[in-house]
């Protein structure tokens, strides 16, 4: 799992991209907070886990008022 460490931090689509690239299987988790959802609108990746034969993305959102 350490070849992925690379991937963390990265927006969802980016990580969705590479994997379809190298046709992974891969499935997404997320994790959302009960304050400010109308604020929290980027979903970035935040762990890589092995799951049988696929990948496991959790995936939580931040605010853009970061970038």
């Amino acid at each position: 799992m350490k070849e992925y460490n690379r991937l963390l931090g990265l927006h969802l689509d980016d990580v969705k991209e590479f994997f379809d690239n190298k046709n992974i299987e891969y499935t997404i988790t997320e994790i959302r907070g009960r304050k400010d959802k109308d604020k929290l609108i980027i979903p970035r990746v935040i762990k890589i886990s092995q799951r049988e034969n696929s990948i496991e993305l959790i995936v939580t959102y931040f605010s853009d008022s970061l970038l």
